[in-house]
């Protein structure tokens, strides 16, 4: 019998020839990695604890559940995965790992031929990315072509560096690891010339994209990412507006070119496209005896590259040596490096982890290093930005105030860099205003010279100024992120910009208006294949909708959001995307399907938003109103607190809290032992955000209840002017359906049958108003209208239970009252 090999699409892996294949192409793989993938797959039908993986991968040496992670990551990003969407191989907590992805055994094809990826042979060499000339400069002597073999990681080229002679001692380390996030910014005084011949004029013709290098062993697989971002790093605080590396992974296996190979043509026309690309950067490192060589190429298609060079015996510093290089052919000024080497090394290496979705592989590489994570600031940084990454806001809140006690004032452009941290921990806890002073003491310190954190603490401020209700600042910090972001080339945050306003939009009462920003935020980042961004703006886009009552559309959006549920890391973001589903389900009557969520286990834990400890019972309790069991709805309510909150997204919550409270009071002939504040005499008054009408209907119902009807009126009377101000259509139809309920109680149905009309027009689509029609046509004892009525609320019921005394038949037709 032939030997059998495994597809798996668009993969087929052959075993017998040591082959991977990706629609014909030969994918390169460490030998270690590729007998991994060869071992899961083969044994796909059980999971691989980690000491079996280690025991035969390792046979003759010892070998650490971190190593075993980064053999792991070699094969998602050859099969074009990653440890989030864990596509083809699935890590089993506490446990190992599963090949997950459907499998077709096959007879191995002739075909499949190619170099062998087994002992120490030579990985196949990537095809030259089209669009981006490297020709061999010859300004210096070529490399004596009778030494040993050189290793690439690159672009499959001769080898052209600065000439060097070679040391003694110890071999330069084959893996490229990381830099910081961010550095001090300063003029550099260079002591060298650069290689290229070209004038040192500045390139003006708009974007750079650095490409990804072409990893070419297993010890230097992640070197196109972390080696990729080194260089866009470099470049952009030498003044240059590069595409920030997360966007450029995402265009291109977004739009058919793997993050782990050579880009393909239609990746390359995205970037120009989306990203607005005008200038390619790439790069190739070759190790050669004990040196490090590295050649970093601009090419903005004016057949005149830029070319910067460097050997060293590191490759990081190789690598961004030659950037700057290539930054002052530019006409451009590099930033002084401030950490040595080694700290910069694993930095980088663990922001190409992340850059990889690998944020557990990062905060492994970086704790790996004892001496440098309790010692070096910068490894400290950027644990924390793991910690927030992965939802561990309290640690990180912990290390990041550690580290500004420690960092001397002198230190302005690293303090607001643990600031910018340190407010996005406050956003993502809700602590608003916490996070508005955070930002405005690092914009007091930020000197504007790298736009990306400008912007950043502007949007940053802009975020926490719309939930404080400051709008006209909100706009004025969002203009200048977008401002910031545009002028660094970062299209991803100006969409970032645009969900902001969006979401202003909504909290402001302008759901119409919010709409259009948060479609082209979500439009823009599904273009650069950004991840979790655009299902939080599917959920912004699902409440403008539905307050607007297009309540189709409004599922719509909730239905793509919660279908890439399973891409979504942060456990905070996996609950909030779990509510925004319960509530659209409750909306359409789909009670089963809501209460299943709802009990999910994942709900037992903690939120790091106070507001969604607060949603759950509240779904919880909408849930049992739908269900006709009012006792058992005021039952979840019971201590939830319906004060007024500074911040307008979580005091949304607490309004709706107010209103149902009221609601299932005045079903059960309840009188609230809540204060019941009088509304003002004047129905004119302003209004002063979009949840004073429905406080004032909270008050309203509890008012009617407690028999006091001339206060009660007054309070409808102000809800419904406030309501009509805002022109939200839920808040109107919510309303309009308990001020009818109180009218009819009154016997004023002529008044009822006026005030009816203006929500007339959603009773079609909308079950609540439905109902009211179905109320008012009871009532007036019109059995045609009636039984029209019904047969409407009961197509949009779904599974909700339509009170008892509207199904009844009318007895005649009622004389219609007027006060």
């Amino acid at each position: 019998m032939q030997p059998t090999a495994f597809r798996f699409d668009p993969f087929l892996l052959d075993p017998a020839t040591r082959e991977l294949r990706r629609e014909g192409a030969l994918v390169a793989l460490p030998p270690r990695a590729f007998a991994c993938l060869v071992m899961l797959v083969e044994q796909r039908d059980r999971a691989l604890g980690r000491d079996e993986l280690i025991a035969a991968l390792w046979p003759r040496a010892s070998a650490s559940d971190v190593q075993l992670g980064q053999l792991i990551l070699q094969c998602r990003r050859a099969l074009d995965d990653d440890g989030q969407a864990q596509r083809t191989i699935r890590t089993v907590p506490g446990f190992g790992y599963r090949w997950v992805a459907p499998v077709e055994p096959v007879v191995a094809s002739d075909a499949s031929t190619g170099p062998a990826a087994h002992g120490d042979d030579p990985v196949p060499q990537a095809t030259p990315v089209p669009p981006v000339a490297m020709p061999a400069v010859a300004t210096e002597a070529p490399l004596d072509t009778s030494d040993p073999p050189t290793r690439v990681a690159g672009q499959a080229r001769d080898p052209v560096a600065t000439h060097v002679p070679r040391r003694g001692g110890r071999l330069a380390s084959a893996v490229l690891a990381g830099v910081a996030l961010v550095v001090l910014l300063a003029a550099a005084v260079f002591g060298w010339r650069a290689t290229s011949t070209h004038d040192a004029t500045p390139v003006q013709a708009g974007g750079v994209v650095v490409l990804p290098l072409q990893a070419a062993d297993g010890d230097g697989a992640w070197i196109r990412l972390g080696g990729m971002d080194l260089i866009g790093d470099r470049l952009r605080r030498s003044g240059m507006a590069v595409l920030p590396s997360d966007a450029t992974v995402s265009l291109l296996r977004t739009h058919g070119g793997a993050a782990m190979g050579a880009p393909t043509a239609q990746a390359l026309v995205a970037l120009r496209d989306v990203a607005g690309a005008r200038v390619f950067v790439s790069a190739t490192l070759v190790q050669h005896d004990e040196r490090w060589q590295a050649e970093v190429v601009a090419d903005a298609g004016d057949a005149t590259p830029r070319v910067g060079r460097h050997d060293d015996d590191s490759p990081m510093v190789a690598l961004r040596e030659a950037t700057d290089r290539l930054a002052a052919a530019l006409g451009h000024v590099p930033p002084t490096p401030v950490e040595p080497a080694g700290v910069a090394e694993t930095l980088q290496r663990a922001r190409a982890a992340m850059l990889a979705n690998e944020p557990e592989a990062a905060r492994a590489i970086l704790l790996a290093d004892a001496n440098l994570a309790k010692d070096a600031p910068r490894l400290r940084q950027q644990l924390a930005e793991v910690d927030i990454r992965a939802g561990r806001f309290a640690a990180a809140r912990g290390e990041l105030q550690a580290l500004l006690a420690e960092t001397p004032a002198a230190a302005t452009t690293f303090r607001a860099e643990l600031l910018a941290a340190l407010g996005t921990v406050e956003v993502r806890s809700a602590d608003y205003a916490a996070a508005s002073r955070v930002a405005t003491e690092a914009i007091a310190l930020d000197a504007g010279e790298d736009p990306i954190l400008t912007g950043r603490l502007h949007l940053m401020r802009g975020v926490a100024r719309i939930s404080l209700q400051d709008y006209a600042g909100a706009l004025v910090d969002n203009g200048v992120a977008r401002e910031a972001f545009q002028r660094a080339g970062d299209p991803g945050s100006v969409a970032r910009v645009d969900s902001n306003v969006g979401a202003l939009e909504i909290l402001r009462g302008h759901p119409a208006q919010a709409e259009p920003y948060l479609e082209r935020a979500i439009a823009r980042f599904r273009e650069l294949g950004v991840v979790q961004e655009p299902i939080g703006n599917l959920q912004l886009l699902f409440v403008a909708r539905r307050q607007q009552l297009h309540l189709d559309a409004a599922m719509a959006a909730i239905d793509e959001a919660w279908a890439q549920r399973d891409r979504m890391v942060n456990p905070d973001s996996r609950l909030s995307v779990r509510m925004y589903r319960v509530q659209a389900l409750l909306r359409a009557g789909r009670l089963g399907e809501a209460a299943v969520l709802l009990d999910d286990p994942a709900n037992d834990r903690v939120p790091s938003d106070p507001s969604e400890a607060e949603r759950l019972p509240l779904l919880r309790a909408e849930l049992a109103w739908r269900r006709g069991r009012p006792e058992q709805a005021l039952a979840h309510l019971d201590g939830l607190p319906e004060d007024e909150l500074a911040s307008a997204d979580n005091d949304v919550v607490r309004a709706d809290v107010a209103v149902l409270r009221s609601r299932l009071e005045r079903e059960l002939g309840i009188v609230s032992t809540q204060p019941i504040p009088l509304p003002a005499s004047d129905a004119g008054a302003p209004v002063a955000h979009p949840r004073v009408p429905w406080r004032l209907l909270a008050s309203a119902n509890r008012l009617a209840t407690a028999g006091q009807a001339e206060d009660a009126e007054r309070a409808y009377q102000l809800a419904l002017t406030t309501a009509d101000a805002l022109g939200v259509a839920e808040t109107l139809a919510a309303v309009v359906d308990d001020y009818t309920r109180f009218l009819l109680a009154a016997g004023r149905t002529a008044d009822a049958a006026a005030l009816a009309q203006r929500i007339a027009l959603w009773s079609g689509g909308d079950y609540d108003s439905a109902l009211v029609q179905l109320r008012l046509s009871r009532a007036q004892g019109r059995r045609e209208a009636w039984q029209a009525a019904l047969d409407q609320a009961r197509a949009l019921a779904g599974e909700r239970v339509i009170p008892a005394e509207l199904v009844d038949v009318p007895a005649a037709e009622a004389r219609a009252t007027t006060p």
